[in-house]
């Protein structure tokens, strides 16, 4: 029986890694308050100038009276697609700057709260491999790179979907299929031949300096790229081996017996995902197990709201057991 696991923001979370509601927050007290960092400053002038508060961002605690960071991705992301400046001191230049920087607050926020240490994925990973008797695959929301740590700490490589079709990557007997439908803190984008490199350990926070040292795996050129796709309305897939990996991802969704889905709260602003989970059930019209863990009330519902009863759904966070 072949199982696929979808891995939301919540399994990360088990982990240590902020949610939507405290990131701004967490980010504050990292690179704010502990470890002050200049590049970062334009995203708290930003917030305090648009919010229009008349007492300036103290601590982290002032910033759980704010949206979500990507409530604030969504109105940066409207400006520039309107091709519109939000004021005389946020003009499109600077908005493009700040985006920028909300997408190395992200990086840089997940490198710092996630441990390299042995956790829930890894006594999760091993055990459904173990139980199952074939390999899984896995797609995930999340940029971190728990997931991948876990796969290899079990004796596997890791097939992330930049090639090929799922069926290739499930008759492989050493590499588990891992497809990341956001990017990856230990992906590099090429700007000069557009190839994704895949790198062991997290590398994303350091592609936001000047004369960074990570170079392209396949023709050695210079200045790559995070592959982070921003928590956004306006997500764009402009990248052509990410249109590889959703298609893989929806592949693996129509092959499988057995849907898992752990900490992902299908969110109304991911229309994309919705519609490929819905479309990929529905390619191969057959009796499949669906099962759903999420502490979430409302997003519990919502999974009742587009499965019905053929979905199986547990209110509780992911502890690493095996489903």
């Amino acid at each position: 029986m072949k199982t696929v696991y979808i891995f939301g923001a919540g399994a990360s979370a088990a982990e240590g890694a902020p949610v939507v509601r405290n990131f701004l927050r967490v980010a504050y007290r990292y690179f704010k308050e502990e470890n002050y960092d200049p590049d970062l400053e334009i995203v708290w002038e930003y917030l305090e100038h648009f919010y229009g508060y008349s007492t300036k961002i103290c601590s982290g605690e002032d910033l759980d009276r704010y949206p979500g960071i990507d409530e604030i991705f969504n109105i940066v992301d409207w400006y520039l697609l309107h091709n519109q400046a939000f004021s005389r001191r946020f003009s499109r230049p600077r908005l493009h700057d700040l985006k920028t920087a909300l997408v190395k607050l992200i990086s840089m926020t997940l490198d710092r709260s996630l441990p390299a240490h042995q956790g829930i994925h890894h006594s999760f990973v091993s055990g459904v491999i173990e139980k199952e008797g074939e390999l899984p695959a896995f797609i995930s929301m999340n940029y971190d790179i728990v997931l991948d740590r876990a796969i290899r700490a079990a004796g596997y490589g890791l097939e992330y979907g930049f090639y090929g079709k799922p069926g290739d990557h499930f008759a492989s007997k050493e590499k588990v299929p891992l497809y990341k439908l956001h990017g990856s803190l230990n992906w590099s984008l090429c700007p000069l031949c557009g190839e994704i490199s895949e790198h062991e350990e997290k590398v994303a926070h350091f592609l936001f300096k000047a004369n960074n040292i990570i170079s392209c795996l396949n023709c050695r050129g210079e200045n790559s790229q995070a592959v982070i796709i921003a928590p956004t309305l306006y997500k764009s897939y402009g990248i052509s081996r990410l249109q590889n990996i959703w298609d893989s991802a929806e592949g693996a969704i129509s092959y499988s017996d057995r849907l898992v889905i752990i900490g992902y709260s299908l969110a109304p602003a991911d229309t994309s995902i919705i519609a490929t989970i819905k479309r990929a059930l529905n390619i191969d019209d057959k009796d499949r197990e669906i099962i759903v863990i999420n502490p979430n009330r409302h997003a519990c519902e919502r999974y009742s709201q587009f499965f019905g009863g053929k979905c199986s759904v547990t209110r509780g966070a992911f502890t690493g057991q095996v489903i």
